[in-house]
C-alpha cells in the first residue's frame, strides 16, 4: 500500500521542475516575483511545493513558509485568518530570527515591536471587515488599514452619539452608518490604508536581515469559491514587497472558475461585448507574473513511476532509499529515459535475495504501463490509487490461499478491464458466472486477440485494441479461476476511478456548453474550445458524448455535435459517432438530424457500412435521402 499523502520522496521527476522554480526565487534579480504553479488535480502540485521546501532551506539567506489555504476552510473570515497565518508563520520560524537574534536589546525589542504592530492592524482589518459586511465588498478588499486611520474615525461616531451608543450600533441603520462613516473621506484616504500595512511589512522583512523570504501557498482550489476569492485577496496584500517570491499551488481552471461564479453579473454584462477576455484568468494574470504549467506524464514517466511504487512496495526502507536517490540522480542526467529493471538490479546487487519476484511484477506490470497511464489521465494520485486497490485485491486473494503470481498477475488484467470498460467487465463476469466451466464467449475473444485481429469478431464492442492487448497477455483468463477474482472484486474501489467519473471538470464545462446550446453557439464552441484539444481531452469528450446519446438516443444534440466537430476534420470524431450508432437503437435517433446526416454521408462517400447501421430507421433514411 502507497500513502495517498502528499511527499517529498520524489518518484516522479519532479526534481526538475523544483530546482527551476527554486533558481527563480533565489534570483534576487527576480524579486519580488508570484508564480502559479498551475496543474489538474493529483499531478504532484504538492509533492513539487515540498521538494522545493526542503530545497530552499539549504539556502543560508532564504526562509520559507509553507501554508495550506485550505487549513482555514472552516474559517468565516479566511482572508484575514490567512493574513494573520502567514504573519505567525513568520513569527514562529526560527530563521527568520537567526541574524538579529544576538543584536542589541533595543534592535531585537524593535523586531517583536514590529510584529506587534501588524497584528494591531489585522485586529483593525477584522473590525472593517464586520463593519461592511454586506455592504461594501470592493472597498472591504481594498481598505485593509491600521488602527491610526481607524480609530479617529470611530471616535468621532461615538462622540457624536454619547448616551445612545446602543442603539446607534444596533438599529436597522446601523450597517449604513458605520459605512457612512468608515468610508467617508476621499478615496486616496481609503487606500492609505493598504500602503501603511505593505509599509509595515516590508519593514519586518528588511529587519530581519535576511536576503529572500518565498511563501509557498497550497491547496488554494480546495476552497469554496468564496474562500479562494477571500484567499487571493489576502495574498495581493503581501505582493510586490521587496525581497518577497510567492509561490500558489493550484489547479488554474477551478480558480478561474471560482471568480467566475463570484462575479456572475459582471461575466453576463461582459458577455453582451465581443472580445471580451475571460474574467478569471484576467483576475489571476494581475498578480502571477509567472505561470508555470506542470506537463502531464508521458509513458516512459507513467513506466518509472509504477517501477518506483513497486520497488516501495516489496522492498525495505533502506534499499529503497538507495533505489530512489539513485533514480533522482539519474532523472536529472536522464529527463528523457525511463528508470528500470536494469538500473535497479545494479542498485541491490546481493542486497536483495527475492529479486526474481521483484524483477517479474515490474515486467508484467510496466507491459501496461501506456494502458495505465491512459485510462487513469496520466495522473500520479490516480495510478496510485488504482495500484492501492490492486493491493487490497491481492490480499484479499491471498486470505483464500490464491497467492501465486499467475492468479495476482491476472487479476491486475481483470482490473484494468474493469477501469477502462466497466461493460465489457459486466458482461465477463455474466458470462463466467453462468459458465460451468471456461466461458465459451470468452474462449473465442482471447483465439481473436492472439490472431491478426482482421476479421469480424462477434462480440463487437470487444473490438477495441486496448481491450484486446489485454486479453492476449499472459496469463490468460481462461487458464485461472475468474469466479475467484470476480470474487475479491466486488466493491467499488475501481468503478469509482473508471469511465467518465474521471473527466476533468473543464471537459465537462465544455460539453455543457456544446451540448446545451443552440447550433450557432455549438459551433462556435466547438471551433474556438473543442478544436484546439489534446487526443487525451478529445476522448474525454467524446466519451462523455457517447454516453450522452446512450442515454438519450432520442435527443439530436450529440449527434449534431458529432457532425459539426466531423465537418470541423476533428480526429476521431465520424469514427466514434460510427462506433456509438453500431450501439444504440437507432430507430430511436430524431429524424430532424437527417439533413446534417446527409451532408456527413456526401463527404465520406456514402459509407455503406454507416447506412446500414441507420437503415432499421426507415424515416430517418427517408429523409436522408430526401435532402438536398
Amino acid at each position: 500500500m502507497w500513502s495517498d499523502i502528499e511527499t517529498s520522496k520524489d518518484l516522479l521527476g519532479y526534481m526538475v521542475h523544483a530546482s527551476l522554480l527554486k533558481d527563480v526565487v533565489t534570483n534576487e534579480n527576480n524579486l519580488p516575483i508570484t508564480i502559479g504553479l498551475y496543474g489538474d488535480w493529483g499531478c504532484g502540485k504538492s509533492s513539487i511545493l515540498k521538494i522545493l521546501k526542503e530545497e530552499l532551506e539549504k539556502e543560508n539567506d532564504c526562509v520559507v513558509v509553507y501554508f495550506d489555504g485550505w487549513s482555514f476552510e472552516s474559517f468565516d473570515d479566511a482572508k484575514m485568518a490567512l493574513i494573520q497565518g502567514i504573519i505567525d508563520a513568520l513569527e514562529n520560524n526560527e530563521r527568520f530570527w537567526e541574524k538579529i537574534k544576538d543584536d542589541t536589546e533595543e534592535t531585537v525589542e524593535k523586531f517583536k515591536k514590529s510584529f506587534k504592530k501588524l497584528r494591531k492592524s489585522i485586529s483593525w482589518m477584522r473590525l472593517l471587515k464586520w463593519a461592511v459586511t454586506t455592504g461594501a465588498p470592493i472597498a472591504a478588499a481594498g481598505v485593509t488599514g491600521g488602527a491610526s486611520l481607524i480609530i479617529p474615525t470611530l471616535l468621532d461616531l461615538f462622540n457624536k452619539n454619547k448616551g445612545k451608543l446602543d442603539e446607534v450600533l444596533t438599529n436597522e441603520h446601523a450597517e449604513q452608518l458605520l459605512r457612512d462613516t468608515l468610508f467617508k473621506d476621499d478615496e486616496e484616504k481609503k487606500y492609505e490604508a493598504v500602503r501603511e500595512f505593505r509599509k509595515d511589512f516590508e519593514a519586518l522583512i528588511n529587519n530581519s536581515k535576511q536576503g529572500k523570504i518565498v511563501v509557498l501557498i497550497d491547496d488554494l482550489d480546495r476552497c469554496l469559491p468564496r474562500h479562494i476569492i477571500d484567499n487571493l485577496e489576502a495574498i495581493k496584500l503581501f505582493l510586490n514587497v521587496p525581497k518577497t517570491a510567492f509561490v500558489i499551488a493550484a489547479d488554474r481552471f477551478i480558480v478561474s472558475n471560482a471568480i467566475k461564479s463570484e462575479y456572475k453579473t459582471i461575466i453576463e454584462e461582459g458577455e453582451k461585448q465581443d472580445n471580451r477576455p475571460n474574467l478569471g484568468d484576467s483576475y489571476m494574470e494581475k498578480f502571477i507574473q509567472v505561470p508555470y504549467n506542470i506537463p502531464a506524464l508521458s509513458r516512459k514517466e507513467v513506466e518509472t513511476y509504477v517501477t518506483l511504487l513497486f520497488c516501495q512496495s516489496l522492498l525495505c526502507e533502506k534499499l529503497f532509499d538507495k533505489v530512489q536517490s539513485d533514480f533522482v540522480d539519474f532523472s536529472n542526467k536522464n529527463k528523457f529515459d525511463r528508470y528500470g529493471w536494469d538500473n535497479i538490479q545494479e542498485i541491490l546487487k546481493d542486497e536483495y535475495e527475492n529479486k526474481q519476484a521483484l524483477y517479474e511484477t515490474i515486467g508484467f506490470v510496466t507491459r501496461f504501463s501506456n494502458i495505465i497511464g491512459r485510462s487513469l489521465r496520466w495522473n500520479p494520485r490516480l495510478i496510485k490509487r488504482f495500484l492501492n486497490a490492486y493491493e487490497i485485491r491481492a490480499n484479499l486473494l491471498a486470505k483464500s490461499d490464491i497467492c501465486d503470481t499467475k492468479n495476482k498477475f491476472a487479476l491486475l488484467k481483470l482490473m484494468l478491464i474493469e477501469q477502462q470498460y466497466i461493460e465489457q467487465f459486466k458482461q465477463l463476469n455474466s458470462w463466467i458466472m453462468n459458465a460451468k466451466e471456461t466461458s465459451e464467449e470468452l474462449l473465442k475473444i482471447e483465439s481473436y486477440s492472439l490472431s491478426d485481429r482482421k476479421g469480424e469478431l462477434e462480440f463487437k464492442d470487444w473490438k477495441q485494441d486496448d481491450l484486446l492487448q489485454i486479453i492476449s497477455e499472459e496469463p490468460k483468463f481462461s487458464s485461472v479461476n475468474m469466479k475467484e477474482l470476480f470474487w475479491v472484486s466486488r466493491d467499488n474501489m475501481v468503478v469509482d476511478m473508471s469511465g467518465i467519473s474521471l473527466v476533468p471538470s473543464r471537459i465537462r464545462t465544455i460539453f455543457k456548453e456544446a451540448y446545451d446550446a443552440t447550433d450557432k453557439i455549438c459551433k462556435n464552441v466547438i471551433q474556438t474550445k473543442v478544436v484546439n484539444m489534446t487526443q487525451d481531452d478529445l476522448r474525454d469528450f467524446f466519451n462523455l458524448l457517447d454516453a450522452q446519446i446512450a442515454t438519450s438516443p432520442n435527443v439530436k444534440n450529440g449527434y449534431c455535435i458529432y457532425c459539426i466537430c466531423d465537418t470541423e476534420n476533428i480526429d476521431g470524431a465520424y469514427e466514434h459517432l460510427k462506433a456509438i450508432i453500431s450501439r444504440i437503437d437507432v430507430t430511436k435517433i430524431p429524424i430532424s438530424i437527417g439533413n446534417r446526416f446527409h451532408d456527413l454521408l456526401i463527404k465520406h462517400n456514402n459509407d455503406a457500412e454507416f447506412r446500414e447501421f441507420l437503415s432499421k430507421n426507415s424515416k430517418l433514411i427517408k429523409t436522408i435521402d430526401s435532402a438536398q
